[in-house]
């Protein structure tokens, strides 16, 4: 299985050991931004660790209204759905949540891959009493963790909504383009840096944050702080060497119900080979549409939210009025 190897664990400890005035300073820096960015919503204990939640709108429990669980992209935390949470509140109870490892959820996981942390999100579920149907909404690689989930329990999910979501086939060997191996090669170089230098506050120093961007000030603040710290990094490259673990197992997971509603949202600024992997994923069921929302970048729940409030709320109305 995937997971950081132990020469790199202590490679990194080595360089907080040699580096520890630095040291000293990315623990203090840390030990202030836990102070002043308190978590927004509550931590939850899931097994010997916690996970970073946020619950906000009405659990309408035995309405067969769907709970709507919102999954960032690698890296990415609660946070990312800032823009899009508040208003789907108002129709339905809605989760976003920090992985492990990210954002207020400290503990990393030893090996991350898509069904790891899908176990997690099923005990995070159970643990919260938040009970299906549920209403999956994936960003990136987060929409592989939908779709395996949507695999796993079909009688629980009643939707899918895939935000510019990968396919498995970025990371399949067989599947991929000289340049998008040396893409991801460099990435993961990228990662393990950050990984290593981390605990001496390299990243913090270079502003080279894990998590997402161009979020309003008054949030991508806060998701630059939690960003900075080491086992952020630890989580993202932990990510990273588990992708094409992941992939495979989406690959030879159960195909999706063939009448289960999933909406494909793609962003138009994204390249052709990009835009030729959504092509594949119009393939998943027989009820699967796709939106292109041609003036977005990746991340459509921050450039263009209300593409992904309405993608939401068409599935919610369609499901209300029985057209589903």
């Amino acid at each position: 299985m995937a997971g950081i190897p132990v020469v790199e664990k202590w490679a990194r400890g080595a360089a907080a050991l040699v580096g520890f005035p630095l040291s000293a300073y990315q623990l203090a820096a840390s030990a202030r931004d836990a102070s002043r960015y308190k978590p927004v919503g509550r931590m939850v204990k899931i097994g010997d660790r916690h996970l970073h939640v946020c619950l906000t709108g009405e659990v309408l429990s035995g309405t067969g209204t769907p709970t709507i669980i919102l999954e960032s992209g690698m890296g990415g935390c609660a946070l990312d759905w800032a823009l899009v949470q508040p208003e789907l509140s108002k129709y339905a109870a809605v989760l976003s949540y920090d992985r492990a490892g990210f954002g207020w959820s400290q503990e990393t996981l030893p090996i991350s891959t898509c069904w790891h942390y899908v176990y997690d999100l099923r005990e995070l579920l159970q643990t919260l009493g938040l009970r299906p149907p549920y209403l999956l909404v994936g960003h990136s690689y987060g929409g592989m963790m939908m779709r395996l989930f949507a695999s796993y329990y079909p009688n629980e999910v009643q939707g899918l909504v895939l935000v510019d979501s990968t396919h498995e086939g970025r990371y399949l060997d067989g599947s991929t383009s000289k340049a998008r191996k040396k893409e991801q090669a460099g990435y993961r170089k990228l990662m393990r840096l950050g990984y290593l230098l981390s605990p001496i506050g390299i990243p913090r120093m270079l502003r080279r944050s894990i998590g997402s961007k161009r979020l309003p000030p008054n949030v991508q603040h806060i998701v630059t702080a939690l960003g900075y710290r080491s086992h952020a990094y630890t989580a993202a490259y932990a990510e990273q060497l588990g992708t094409e673990q992941s992939a495979r197992q989406l690959k030879f997971s159960q195909p999706l119900p063939p009448e289960l509603p999933v909406v494909v949202l793609t962003a138009g600024k994204q390249n052709e080979s990009w835009k030729k992997g959504q092509a594949f994923l119009l393939q998943l069921t027989r009820q699967t549409t796709q939106i292109i929302v041609e003036d977005s970048w990746h991340s459509i729940q921050i450039h263009k939210p209300q593409a992904v409030i309405d993608a939401v709320r068409g599935l919610l109305d369609h499901k209300r009025n029985g057209v589903l």
